[in-house]
């Protein structure tokens, strides 16, 4: 007799779902929206209990969202979100109770870091229920009127709002949009290409669409370290060169460090607007001679560059070697980067020399703090 196969038993853990983004009262809005019957809700630090309610309205409001440059609270500290949500999670398990707790995160806190150490401790104390981890979903609310503005708008003053705005759309399983009907019809299809290629494993939504039920795909969080497209596009099993009929993905390797006055001309000169297309986001690792203990994170939105020291040193072996940078653009020349960026390189006589002399070569970037 042929004894039939046990049927797999399903958690009875529904997990931690991270609700966060620009709009404080969307973000609080939406978390209620998503939580269920049974869930625990945490605001800010705060616990509350369920209640009922009635079906909520939410539409954007008519304006955007303000300038994250000025606002309060950007870059605030995870920490606070991840003890609150962590302590919840235990108290429930330790209780006899399901984890299932839907968390509103204050504007300004960073998603990905919050989710990452969320995700890392929760699964340390808790297990992997059937083997999938606790933390379900990073749900970020961006106006698409800022990510029009930022991205498509040529601002070349916001750097830190850009990048913020930027990085909740690359670490989210669900990007709910505000403000959508305010952007005109060509540059709504161009931000869905483009938050496609930024966001391949992200369900993007108009934020009034987004429902408990846009959650049943459970356990997309435990991927957010690797899902950010640019971090795709560097893998080496990804091809160098794609285009979707409006986006351009380009990756840009080579294992030689820039010279860095050689560098400051050419971004000046060859990603001036227009100059090669439009580059839309740029995200990768760099070397640069001068420094070459360290590796560095290039990291461009719309026409702001930011090249910043990472705590990861060159000499490592798992760190990234020399140059690997993803651009994703409109028209790109991409042959036009390429020769640009490869006179950047160190020239052969130049690697032949000590690389001690190499400290000595003009270095107009700012300094970077000692790690």
């Amino acid at each position: 007799m042929i004894e039939p196969l046990p049927t797999p038993r399903l958690s009875r853990h529904r997990g931690v779902v991270l609700v966060g983004g620009q709009s404080p009262a969307l973000v609080e809005r939406l978390a209620d929206e998503l939580a269920g019957p049974a869930s625990r809700r945490l605001s800010t630090g705060r616990e509350r209990q369920p209640e009922p309610r009635p079906d909520l309205d939410l539409s954007p409001s008519p304006s955007p969202s303000p300038d994250l440059d000025t606002g309060p609270g950007l870059d605030l500290d995870p920490h606070t979100a991840v003890d609150t949500v962590h302590r919840l999670a235990l108290d429930l398990a330790h209780d006899g109770a399901a984890v299932d707790i839907v968390a509103s995160v204050e504007p300004g806190t960073p998603l990905r870091t919050t989710g990452l150490i969320l995700g890392a401790l929760l699964d340390a104390d808790l297990g992997l229920p059937d083997g999938r981890s606790l933390l379900q979903h990073v749900v970020s609310v961006v106006s698409a009127v800022d990510l029009a503005e930022l991205v498509l708008g040529g601002v070349d003053d916001r750097f830190r709002a850009a990048e913020h705005v930027v990085e909740l759309v690359e670490y989210a399983t669900v990007v709910a949009l505000a403000d959508t009907d305010a952007v005109p019809a060509a540059d709504r299809r161009t931000l869905e290409r483009l938050l496609a290629r930024l966001a391949p494993e992200a369900a993007v939504l108009p934020v009034d669409e987004v429902t408990r039920a846009s959650l049943a795909t459970r356990g997309g969080a435990a991927h957010l370290g690797s899902a950010a497209g640019w971090m795709q596009a560097l893998s080496e099993h990804t091809p160098d060169l794609a285009h979707d009929g409006t986006i351009t993905t380009y990756v840009y390797r080579d294992e030689r460090p820039f010279h860095p006055e050689r560098l400051a001309a050419v971004v000046e000169r060859t990603f001036a607007p227009g100059a090669v297309g439009t580059v839309l986001r740029s995200r990768g690792f760099t070397q640069f001679a001068t420094r070459c203990d360290r590796v560095g994170s290039w990291s461009s939105v719309g026409q702001m560059l930011s090249l910043d020291p990472t705590s990861s040193p060159s000499w490592h072996p798992d760190s990234p070697h020399g140059q690997q940078i993803a651009f994703f653009g409109l028209d790109l020349d991409v042959a036009t980067i390429r020769r640009e960026l490869d006179s950047c390189l160190l020239s052969d006589a130049e690697l032949l020399r000590d690389p001690a002399e190499w400290r000595d070569f003009v270095d107009p970037f700012p300094v970077w703090a000692a790690g």
